[in-house]
């Protein structure tokens, strides 16, 4: 079983409206709720974002069910960027 697949199952889980601690436990994985940690831009630290889950070293991050997919994907990409970790966004009901 590899690593990716097991987080993606998590997020999936997650994104059906499981609580992340519970999903990471089925799947075996470590969790931290509450990460501070410095976001770069152009190779330098700018600022500390505080995320509220970081599953198996992927940055968890929740957004209204409303906003489009377009942007949610522009989000990620910058996301993604400035935190040099791997990023996800779970649509959640507003």
């Amino acid at each position: 079983m590899s690593a990716a697949s097991a987080v993606q199952r998590v997020l999936a889980r997650v994104a059906q409206g499981d609580a992340v601690p519970a999903a990471c436990a089925s799947e075996g994985l470590a969790w931290q709720q509450d990460v501070t940690v410095d976001a770069h831009y152009d190779g330098k630290p700018v600022c500390t974002v505080t995320l509220p889950w970081v599953v198996d070293g992927h940055a968890l991050l929740f957004a209204d069910a409303s906003l489009a997919a377009s942007v949610a994907q522009e989000r990620l990409a910058s996301l993604a960027a400035a935190l040099a970790m791997p990023v996800a966004i779970i649509p959640r009901a507003a």
